[in-house]
């Protein structure tokens, strides 16, 4: 049973988490996103729905606020309140309209290739984790009317431990690790630290690596290190108030908090939570009190107090 009272230990410091279920029998949950009118939304990947899990409880029999998706895996919200998700199997981009089935939604960008996370940079612009083969990701920028820009062509990919089941079987046995590959490789901090020259932050999930993309973009190899020594990771977000960046480790069930300003490796960092298996996607409300971490393993969203402070 996972503790509803831990205690973590960091920087000579003891401080108190409390963890409680806050919404369970979900379908493998990857991604949550709040709502312009203030719901948080959850993806189940392998139902191909979108469901509202502001209430919390028991969400087994909860109306579809969207369904017949294939493969939906994040979502984001543009500036002028348009909410938008991505198809992983369905290599596309949608915008949500509540009580619509999925194949009725507009369709916001196609023809992409194992589309994954997606989000809004420091400057406004689209951003989407994108596959176009079993050996790289690549940052792209869509613009409206679906053009496309690379941002970032070569981030190296690697097989995702633990979301083998999430990949469509006909994927299976050779090729599962490209569809689930971009578990642990994006992350972005919409409000990054405004001393730093970078509108977006990216992780590679194999590498252990949070890696500064500047506005021009960039190789791989010439982007900034500012976190390494991580585990696999997952979902990353900003803490709304203190800049910390909240990084999921799945593989380990934990989350960690990076402060960016300081680029080192986080190797023996304690996480700021642990035990919630297979940690996929951090969301927080608006004050920072209350930490939202989807269980994509068992179907669970987790809130948790006071592991970052605001």
């Amino acid at each position: 049973m996972l503790p509803e009272v831990q205690e973590m230990h960091a920087r000579g410091k003891t401080q108190r988490v409390f963890v409680r279920p806050f919404a369970w029998n979900l379908h493998a949950p990857t991604h949550m996103e709040w709502s312009p009118d203030g719901r948080l939304f959850v993806v189940e990947r392998t139902t191909g729905k979108i469901k509202d899990a502001t209430k919390g409880g028991d969400l087994a029999d909860a109306p579809a606020v969207v369904e017949g998706l294939e493969g939906p895996s994040s979502m984001a919200v543009l500036p002028d309140g348009r909410m938008l998700v991505t198809e992983f199997w369905g290599g596309r981009i949608r915008q949500i309209r509540e009580g619509s089935a999925g194949r009725d939604l507009p369709v916001y960008a196609g023809e992409l290739h194992r589309p994954y996370s997606i989000a809004v940079d420091a400057v406004g612009r689209l951003s989407v984790l994108a596959s176009p083969d079993d050996k790289s990701s690549a940052v792209l920028i869509v613009r409206e009317g679906g053009r496309i820009e690379t941002l970032v062509p070569d981030l190296p990919t690697s097989e995702a431990p633990g979301f083998e089941g999430f990949a469509p079987p006909w994927s299976w046995p050779d090729r599962w690790h490209a569809y689930v590959a971009g578990c642990g490789k994006w992350g972005t901090d919409p409000k990054l630290y405004p001393e730093l020259p970078y509108p977006l932050a990216v992780s590679v999930g194999g590498l252990g690596l949070v890696l500064g993309v500047p506005e021009e973009g960039g190789r791989f190899a010439e982007l900034d290190v500012l976190a390494s020594g991580l585990g696999y990771t997952g979902g990353m977000i900003a803490h709304p108030t203190n800049g910390l960046l909240c990084v999921t480790q799945p593989a380990r069930g934990e989350v960690l908090a990076l402060d960016l300003r300081e680029p080192r490796n986080h190797h023996f960092d304690p996480p700021v939570v642990r035990g919630l298996p297979m940690a996929s996607c951090i969301r927080f409300d608006e004050r920072g009190e209350t930490m939202f971490v989807c269980s994509s393993a068992n179907g669970v969203i987790w809130q948790v107090e006071g592991a970052v402070r605001a």
